[in-house]
């Protein structure tokens, strides 16, 4: 049984080797996986969130659009629900008839892996919040990882699915995009018809090894409440009325955050991609006052994140959208693995804690991969 269940997702690396566009998810506290496959030889690239206006398939947007990092929009030529389906739909396929183009994705060597570079960028980003513009900056590093032979994207992902029941998991390729794997606590929006919500998620500790109860510190909470205040500033601007509940503790594998969810109601869905321009960034993976501190984090983190920190998921203006953060995730080279991490930089932040932050999200990623 177990060989089987191996042979079942190992499937998904095959179709990442012939560069097929699909993208495999999971849905928080749900037990289906999905997968959306597309057929024809091209994913739909767009360089402006107002593009996804009207659109439907699963998107995979960037932290910041470029020529090399494009918003990716996978056509849902075929969209199947459930191992049953799936896995019946593969077997009974012949990919050999798929065409697709050559992959843009290939390898760069990344700068941020060691604490000394970590400390170096920490230092130019806290001494960036002494000023009176910059509240709240994000800084993420990565992780590279020589790949394992024997490791398997889907079988890692079929990991993630078990080890984290709450969290939105997901194996996703294009040509445009290359591969990426991961598993989110956080909603950047979702809903249906008029009923919608948003997270503002921020602040984050190791759960006790104990039963000792969770308690946030000032410095959490207040990272929480720049993100509360944010989302709500953001859909004002968009003319949305909404509520939102107390931040309460969530869990996320060995890691807890605090999360505050808003509710409100969008009369013409059609217009999601105007929405995801105001909420796009949002504190909780780039910092506050948002245009200052994207310009800063771009100018100054020594890397481009890509798709990490962007965000992912199924749009369908007719009916459910859920769209999630990137966040604990990986992207996938045949050579390599790169893992990324990221913490929120306050005036009142430590280096010691805030690196052992990015290790135990770190942690949340190397707990999956197959080896």
């Amino acid at each position: 049984m177990e060989f089987r269940e191996h042979l079942k997702y190992s499937f998904f690396d095959l179709l990442i080797n012939k560069n097929i566009s699909f993208a495999l998810y999971r849905l928080p506290g749900e037990h289906d996986i999905r997968l959306v496959l597309q057929t024809s030889d091209q994913s739909e690239t767009f360089t402006n969130l107002l593009e996804l206006n009207n659109r439907r398939g699963f998107v995979i947007a960037p932290f910041q659009i470029s020529k090399t990092a494009p918003i990716v929009l996978i056509r849902p030529d075929q969209v199947l629900t459930g191992e049953e389906a799936v896995f019946s739909y593969l077997y009974n396929s012949d990919f050999n008839n798929y065409t697709n183009k050559a992959s843009s994705s290939f390898f760069e060597p990344s700068k941020a892996v060691t604490f000394e570079q970590y400390k170096n960028g920490y230092d130019s980003f806290h001494e960036a919040l002494s000023g009176n513009i910059l509240k709240k900056l994000v800084l993420s590093r990565t992780f590279e990882l020589s790949r394992n032979e024997k490791f398997s994207a889907g079988l890692s992902f079929q990991n993630a699915c078990k080890k984290y029941p709450d969290n939105f998991i997901f194996l996703c390729h294009t040509p445009e995009s290359g591969t990426w794997l991961g598993c989110s606590p956080e909603i950047l929006v979702s809903g249906e018809n008029r009923n919608w919500t948003t997270d503002a998620l921020a602040g984050t500790q190791k759960v006790p090894d104990t039963d000792q109860p969770i308690i946030w510190d000032d410095k959490n909470r207040l990272e929480q409440h720049i993100v509360v205040e944010y989302m709500q500033q953001q859909l004002i601007k968009a003319g949305i009325k909404s509520s939102y509940s107390e931040a309460k503790t969530i869990r996320s594998g060995n890691l807890a955050h605090l999360k505050s969810e808003f509710s409100f109601h969008i009369d013409d869905s059609s217009k999601i991609g105007s929405l995801l321009s105001l909420l796009h960034p949002s504190p909780a993976v780039c910092g506050f006052p948002k245009k200052e501190a994207f310009d800063f984090i771009t100018k100054n983190e020594g890397y481009d994140r890509k798709y990490y920190s962007g965000f992912l998921g199924y749009l369908d203006v007719d009916n459910k959208t859920d769209l999630f953060v990137n966040l604990r995730c990986m992207q996938i080279f045949k050579q390599n693995l790169r893992l990324f991490a990221g913490g929120g930089i306050l005036p009142s932040s430590e280096l010691i804690s805030e690196w052992k932050e990015t290790e135990y999200k770190l942690q949340t990623i190397l707990s999956i991969i197959n080896e």
